[in-house]
């Protein structure tokens, strides 16, 4: 009874303007719940405008509408021409927006083409698009260590070689890497050494480093800015070599030749012997068909054994009469021997 007495003492105007009062305090705790009111304001007193709809659809994706106003404001800042669009685009990918600005602000003050596609996609695919651009500022020193080369008087040198690189950004997603540069320099010192003596390149050791640099960086991540023999030092003589590895050839081929020709005459002896041995197998054969061939003239009466007598006779005194003659001839032979001696001179 008593609210109902209280709901009385107030007019409908009073009981109107409460209800409107509640209803926009309602409206103004929504207003601050849903839209992203200090990103709105910060943005607009920064002089970087960014609609109130376009920061709650941002925010309506889980992202922090801060860092989109805070990102155009530093690309106003910067001088940049970037849109809003773009910014949210790139955080919207996942990228870092404010080091993407940085990145491109730091190019602009190098003198570094770096158009916002450039850096977007420098920034989406590496998330280092700062830390790059820093690099590109500063040369970066490459080293190719013990490459080797040979000079017109056949004597091998090893070089030490100090490259001076910068980073190409315009490349640096689809470039070649510096092994590229590395072969290149390499390839182009080789055929520099080729053409000189050993005591010219040491006389003049940076003259074979001279060729053509933009030929070395094209199609790669880098740009080729110097070149230097860093150490010089004498490998092999080679000269020497292919005379020592000559002799040896000859030595191995005169080698070869005598091998065969003892093969040769190891062959011709060997020939030699079957020959003698066949001959002597004809030899006994031939006699083992003489006392068959007796024994058939004896029965056919070609043959008396009174001739055969007389034949083993013959044979024996033929025998004797060489046993005798060599005994002569040995007893020669040892008188000769006797006399040659020297029993030295008697006093």
């Amino acid at each position: 009874m008593k609210g109902l007495s209280l709901l009385a003492n107030f007019s409908a105007v009073e009981i109107t303007f409460t209800v409107i009062g509640v209803v926009v305090l309602a409206l103004i705790v929504l207003l601050f719940i849903i839209v992203p009111v200090k990103a709105y304001f910060t943005a607009l007193f920064a002089k970087a405008h960014i609609s109130m709809l376009k920061l709650t659809a941002f925010k309506n994706c889980k992202l922090d509408p801060m860092n989109l106003v805070q990102a155009y404001i530093l690309s106003k800042k910067s001088g940049l021409d970037l849109k809003v669009n773009q910014i949210e685009a790139v955080l919207l990918s996942g990228g870092n927006a404010i080091d993407m600005i940085n990145a491109m602000k730091l190019a602009k003050e190098a003198n570094i083409q770096m158009p916002f596609s450039l850096a977007s996609a420098l920034e989406l695919k590496t998330k280092k698009s700062l830390e790059i651009v820093k690099s590109a500022t500063e040369s970066v020193t490459e080293t190719i260590s013990q490459a080797k080369a040979v000079t017109k008087d056949n004597i091998e040198l090893v070089l030490d070689i100090s490259l001076i690189l910068k980073l190409n950004i315009p490349k640096y997603l689809f470039g070649l890497s510096v092994d590229k540069i590395k072969s290149y320099v390499v390839q182009e010192i080789i055929k520099k050494v080729y053409l000189l003596s050993k005591d010219e390149v040491f006389n003049d050791p940076n003259s074979i480093c001279k060729f053509n640099f933009e030929e070395a960086g094209r199609d790669t991540a880098y740009i080729l800015k110097d070149v230097r023999i860093a150490n010089i030092s004498i490998g092999k003589n080679l000269a020497n070599e292919m005379e020592i590895a000559k002799v040896e050839k000859e030595r191995i081929y005169a080698q070869i030749q005598a091998d065969r020709m003892k093969n040769a005459e190891q062959m011709k002896e060997l020939q030699s012997r079957t020959k003698t041995e066949q001959t002597k197998a004809s030899l006994l054969e031939a006699e083992a068909q003489v006392p068959l061939a007796i024994s058939q003239a004896i029965k056919e009466g070609r043959f008396s054994v009174m001739d055969y007598y007389k034949l083993m006779n013959l044979q024996a005194d033929t025998a004797l009469r060489r046993s005798i003659i060599s005994g002569e001839e040995d007893k020669k032979e040892s008188s000769s021997d006797d006399d040659d001696t020297d029993f030295g001179d008697f006093d």
